[in-house]
């Protein structure tokens, strides 16, 4: 029986670890090219019309941000003079009142910027469109709820007639923002708005931000490309109508509504297969004993850029720990390496194993044929009869409950380790 390392005992590691920051063109691990040479083959094309937005569309993690980098590394490169590209990450504004006043204040500084000095008019301009703005709660009252144009100019003539005033910035903000659009254009740019990190906001804010863009920054001269897991826009959508009492179905079919009538062109992201997994994990420069584990990363890891990161970096850190420490040395990497899998992509099912690690013996019995999950005799001659019921139910709950599952579990050695997987577990905060 290995016994648990005193906590005192295990030094810090210095083991290399992958950051989630998104990928540039020179580290493109996943063939993203494939993805960047037609859409700014879009951006540039005279033949374009704009407005025009772009929406990548993937799951968390999939790599629209690497994307989005990529394409804006590539008109640095190649067009750097032809486009004032402005990122507006809005999950660092997510406690503002409205979304529109902090992305005018990103495409102020941007074009600040420019070294050229070729938009200090529209810099002035916007900048004190912005400070009319922020004095006027009337804005954020009216983009609090489900706001179209007309609905902000009776407002705002409403706010006009109480303050003896003929027009109100809110009235002319559209016709301001696209006579400085126009402007900008003129002196031989147009503006590229890549907007990122919306997965990280809250489901209302998300609305926000696209309705933002759609109101008051779908111009002439103006791109967008906006990063979205579809899903989340879905939950955004439910909680603006949730007073309807609309279905989940019909809260998709208004989902898919709301984005065609935001977004020109979606670009969905191709899921990786094994092939292409493979090829991620070859190309990183992994420590030894996680390289050697390759073969099983490849089958067992979820096709996603993120969790494919954190699996190789929990198991870079829980490796220099227990190599430091003796009582560490016998464990075996390819049943930590496993475990590691099932904490971050079956996180129910580690829980669960914590509590009873034999749950994972008998998952890899089941799966490996020895263990019949409908019999209940197979379970009371492995675990007694107190506790087979219940294996009985965790076992049916879990099996195949995941499609990695099975290549995890079959040849897993946990029962060759069965005495010592709470310590395994322990170790991944079990």
């Amino acid at each position: 029986m290995i016994e648990p390392p005193a906590p005192s005992s295990l030094p810090a590691p210095s083991s290399p670890v992958l950051s989630d920051s998104p990928v540039g063109g020179s580290l493109d691990r996943l063939e993203f090219d494939r993805y960047v040479d037609p859409l700014v083959e879009v951006l540039t094309n005279d033949a374009t019309e704009t407005p025009f937005t772009i929406g990548v569309f993937g799951a968390w993690g999939s790599g629209k941000s690497s994307l989005i980098k990529m394409i804006d590394q590539r008109l640095a490169a190649d067009h750097g003079e032809a486009f004032v590209r402005v990122h507006f990450n809005p999950w660092i504004h997510r406690k503002e009142p409205t979304m529109l006043l902090p992305l005018l204040h990103t495409v102020q500084d941007t074009l600040a910027e420019d070294g050229r000095g070729r938009f200090a008019a529209a810099v002035k301009r916007i900048g004190s469109l912005i400070t009319t703005l922020s004095m006027d709660v009337l804005l954020r009252k009216a983009t609090e709820g489900a706001v179209t144009i007309d609905r902000v100019e009776q407002l705002s003539e409403r706010y006009a007639e109480r303050r003896g005033q003929v027009e109100s910035e809110i009235r002319k903000l559209r016709s301001t923002l696209q006579r400085q659009a126009d402007a900008i254009a003129a002196k031989g740019a147009r503006l590229v708005i890549f907007v990122d990190d919306l997965d990280r906001c809250e489901p209302a804010e998300i609305v926000d931000v696209l309705e933002s863009l759609k109101l008051f920054l779908d111009l002439r001269n103006v791109f967008i490309v906006v990063a979205i897991a579809k899903e989340i826009v879905d939950r955004g959508v439910a909680a603006r109508y949730r007073e309807f009492g609309f279905s989940a179905e019909q809260v998709v079919e208004i989902g898919d509504e709301y984005l065609d009538k935001i977004i020109q062109l979606p670009v969905y992201l191709l899921p990786l297969d094994a092939v292409a997994v493979g090829r991620f994990l070859d190309a990183l420069d992994l420590p030894a004993p996680i390289a050697a584990q390759t073969e099983l990363l490849r089958r067992v890891v979820t096709p996603n850029p993120r969790r494919i990161k954190r699996v190789l970096n929990i198991c870079a850190v829980t490796h220099a720990i227990s190599r430091r420490h003796d009582r560490l040395e016998d464990l075996r990497f390819d049943v930590l390496v496993r475990l590691v899998v099932l904490r971050v992509q079956s996180p129910a099912l580690h829980a669960a194993a914590t509590k009873r690690p034999d749950l994972l013996v008998a998952l890899e019995a089941a799966y490996e044929g020895s263990l019949n999950i409908e019999r209940t005799e197979g379970f009371v001659n492995r675990f007694g009869a107190q506790d087979a019921q219940s294996m009985q139910a965790a076992v049916r709950r879990f099996h195949d409950s995941q499609d990695h599952l099975r290549n995890l579990f079959e040849g897993a050695g946990f029962a060759e380790v069965a005495g010592d997987l709470r310590l395994y577990l322990t170790m991944l905060g079990g």
